[in-house]
């Protein structure tokens, strides 16, 4: 259980991080437009599934591999990425440290169609997503590894219908303490999980 809610509560960290950046590349094909809400609503349903498909497939592989490769030292360095990662989520959701989230819109300018902006979104390489896979690497387990990125769609999910339709992207929203205080949370998770991992092995 502990698996899913920190999947859930990482999800909501995505939120400061890369979300905000990579949703006004969104906007402009959900508004180009004239739509009534039905097909507003099924813009954002595909951009959703793109996003949940992209989660799925990096949740398995990285269980997948993390069962497949069974060397100490890939396992140890894993895990030490994973502290790192957690220093920096926790380093960043204290406004203390500055991540170029716009690197993430920057590379997907090209993209028009919803669902394969939604794909590339979800794999963006924020800090959260970065940690979840090497923190499911090491749980060791397809099934934990895709349920857990379930659940961190579910997260990052809480943001996207009221950013997409009420054009909160960088204000300072109860959204983005939201995502500070699960950033820290997350960060401190992933720090003892990275400990774990390095002392246990």
């Amino acid at each position: 259980m502990i698996v899913f809610i920190s999947g859930f509560l990482t999800g909501l960290s995505v939120g400061i991080y890369c979300l905000g950046s990579c949703l006004p590349i969104f906007i402009p094909i959900l508004l180009g437009q004239k739509r009534d809400v039905k097909k507003s609503f099924w813009l954002v349903l595909q951009f959703s599934f793109g996003r949940l498909l992209g989660y799925i497939f990096f949740g398995f592989m990285a269980g997948f591999l993390g069962l497949l490769i069974r060397s100490q030292l890939v396992h140890h360095l894993i895990g030490f990425s994973t502290f790192l990662l957690g220093l920096l989520m926790i380093g960043y959701s204290l406004g203390l440290v500055r991540w170029g989230a716009k690197v993430c819109g920057r590379n997907f300018l090209w993209v028009k169609v919803p669902f394969l902006l939604g794909f590339l979104t979800g794999v963006s390489p924020c800090p959260p997503f970065l940690a979840s896979l090497g923190y499911v690497f090491n749980l060791k387990s397809i099934l934990l590894g895709m349920g857990y990125f379930l659940f961190f769609f579910l997260g990052t999910s809480v943001y996207i219908v009221p950013l997409a339709f009420l054009g909160f992207f960088t204000r300072k929203t109860i959204f983005q303490k939201i995502a500070r205080a699960s950033g820290v949370l997350v960060g401190i998770y992933f720090l003892i999980s990275g400990l774990r991992v390095l002392l246990l092995f």
